[in-house]
């Protein structure tokens, strides 16, 4: 006798078409419970195919998402930090989603040569992009890019600085020497 043999049950063991008669049965009892499993969803499926889909494009499928999207914040012609930000453009009627998502690269395009040709930042603030100036520009590169009659509005979703950073100090103070040992 094997050592799998003797760690088996003595019932399973004395009779092998004992064996394969409870295969058999777990076989059978597995196609019965599929089928019915698919009996019971047969009329889910087919009401599902009753109703017909919305006509029209939805408003889900008019808005575009962008995000992730690097723009430099410019101090005096220089890049001091990136702000990472996403914005929603909502489309009206009259455009596919193939195109809305064909045309998503140009607009981040745009909006990069926008942000480096005239700063977006306003001011001494160097964590964030000036809202209005950014919503003109993302405008503008959307307009250009779908039509000017195809993009309804922007939305800018949220803001976040790559680095955080603060202003210098103003010239009144004294700077901090470094420790010297």
């Amino acid at each position: 006798m094997t050592e799998f043999q003797a760690r088996r049950p003595r019932a399973l063991t004395a009779c092998p078409a004992a064996q394969k008669g409870i295969g058999r049965f777990m076989a059978v009892l597995m196609v019965l419970t599929l089928g019915l499993g698919l009996h019971a969803l047969a009329p889910a499926m087919a009401q599902a195919k009753e109703e017909e889909p919305a006509k029209g494009p939805t408003e889900a499928n008019l808005r575009l998402d962008i995000s992730g999207l690097g723009l430099p914040v410019l101090k005096d012609g220089r890049v001091v930090n990136y702000v990472f930000v996403r914005l929603r453009i909502n489309l009206n009627p009259g455009i596919d989603r193939p195109d809305i998502e064909a045309g998503e690269p140009f607009v981040r395009e745009r909006m990069l040569r926008a942000a480096y040709r005239a700063p977006l930042n306003s001011g001494a603030d160097v964590m964030a992009l000036d809202p209005q100036n950014l919503e003109a520009q993302t405008l503008s590169a959307a307009r250009a890019v779908y039509g000017a009659t195809r993009v309804r509005s922007v939305e800018i979703r949220d803001q976040k600085p790559q680095k955080r950073l603060y202003s210098a100090p103003t010239s009144g103070t004294q700077s901090r020497q470094p420790i010297r040992p």
